[in-house]
């Protein structure tokens, strides 16, 4: 029992000299904040008094509000600062801040070069600083009152949004992405991060104009993932919207994903038709590709083109696809159907006028590939007048494919003089002969 009772006078004795030591070494750091905070104050101090007395030159200005900041700093993450005087450590911390910033802002007007990294890191102390001194200073009312100093830094605050804008700037031509981005996003929610100002910082530039910005740094940056973040605020800056479409679905192209790529611009296309036609061409190519490698069963190709026509059945070049798409499978009348379609959006296509008459073309070609198979020499006889007759039909639509290209018979006069030979027009066909 006597054992017990002398360890617990132990342990209380041990204990109240930690405590005292604690108290000490608490009171120690009181002191050397208390004593870093008034010589950051007298610094600001005669600094801005040669500042008011355009006495100060730009470096002096520059390492004495260095060597400030360096001792505020101290003061305020040792947290031994009374709580009276937190707000009085945030202004001196700002008032270090704003002198150099003034500096850089001059030089930067003047085109002069200056340490574009040095001022973001400056304005991030400053706004904080700011916002810190707002939130810890009790505000007093009346005529001795602190309202409306407090309302003055409230305005300043507000006024500092732009700033992270030029710091966006400055960083993207220094190509220091990963800061530019970050000060696109504090301008863009700076309400959000500084709800002191709400409804008080009118930024020069609106936030979706900015998140375009951002989004397209971004992408030079190769910053995929945030590109994918901003997209969608980026796209409501209305100017730039379709460069903002196209830079998305290029981008998964140069992540080497083409599966996203696909079906992005299916998206984009199928919601879109109108004003889409590049993509829709690309897109068609990229499904006929792969049509062709999983063989003839394989319609993803068709199925888009019909996803965008119930949209819009005037786009041309979807039309034109699958009409190319079911010649290639040879289902020569489901394509002549979407051929004549084609000339019917566009009466001067020579391409559809030309593929109308080829339809027809292979499909007495065919035809007449089985008459010398057929026994029965009425049935051959009757083949072969049918042969000459959808011979006959195609010629119209060369024809037609003619008038569209002139001047270029080598387009038409081979097929032109094989319909006329075998239809009887003799004179016809040689005139054929002739322009090729």
């Amino acid at each position: 029992m006597k054992k017990i009772m002398i360890s617990m006078a132990l342990f209380l004795c041990v204990g109240s000299i930690m405590g005292q030591q604690d108290k000490a070494a608490l009171k120690l750091a009181q002191k050397e904040a208390k004593a870093q905070m008034t010589e950051a104050q007298k610094i600001s101090e005669a600094i801005k008094a040669k500042i008011d007395a355009k006495t100060a030159t730009d470096d002096e200005i520059m390492s004495e509000c260095k060597k400030g900041q360096a001792l505020i700093r101290k003061a305020i993450k040792s947290g031994t600062i009374a709580d009276n005087k937190v707000g009085e450590a945030y202004r001196i911390s700002a008032d270090l801040a704003l002198y150099p910033h003034n500096v850089m802002l001059n030089k930067a007007i003047q085109k002069e070069p200056f340490d574009t990294a040095f001022f973001y890191s400056n304005l991030k102390v400053m706004t904080s600083a700011l916002q810190s001194e707002i939130k810890n200073t009790k505000i007093t009312k009346g005529e001795a009152g602190n309202e409306n100093y407090i309302k003055g830094k409230i305005f300043n605050l507000a006024q500092c949004g732009d700033y992270y804008i030029y710091a966006a700037q400055f960083n993207t031509e220094c190509q220091q992405y990963e800061k530019a981005l970050d000060a696109f996003e504090t301008a863009i929610n700076y309400s959000k991060i500084y709800p002191e100002v709400e409804g008080k910082a009118n930024l020069r530039l609106p936030a979706e104009q900015l998140a375009y910005y951002a989004f397209h740094m971004a992408h030079d940056a190769k910053m995929y993932d945030k590109m994918d973040e901003l997209y969608e605020q980026a796209l409501q800056y209305a100017d730039g919207a379709t460069a903002t479409k196209q830079v998305k679905i290029s981008a998964y192209l140069e992540r080497g994903d083409s599966v996203a790529w696909a079906n992005n611009v299916r998206e984009m296309t199928i919601k879109e038709p109108q004003g889409n036609d590049d993509y829709i061409q690309m897109l068609i190519g990229y499904y006929l590709k792969k049509d062709k490698a999983a063989g003839k069963d394989s319609n993803q190709m068709v199925q888009y083109i019909d996803e965008v026509l119930a949209v819009d059945p005037n786009i041309l070049i979807a039309r034109y696809g699958k009409a190319y798409r079911l010649f290639d499978l040879e289902k020569y009348d489901e394509a002549f159907a979407e051929y004549l379609k084609c000339t019917e959006i566009k009466s001067d296509y020579y391409d559809a006028w030309y593929q109308c008459g080829l339809c027809k073309y292979r499909q007495a070609l065919a035809l007449n590939a089985t008459v010398s198979s057929i026994k029965n020499q009425a049935e051959a006889k009757k083949t072969l007048e049918k042969t000459k007759s959808i011979f006959g039909e195609a010629i119209p639509y060369f024809e037609k494919a003619r008038e569209c290209a002139p001047d270029e018979p080598q387009k038409w006069a081979f097929e032109l003089r094989q319909c006329y030979s075998v239809t009887g027009q003799a004179a016809k066909a040689a005139e054929m002969d002739k322009l090729l």
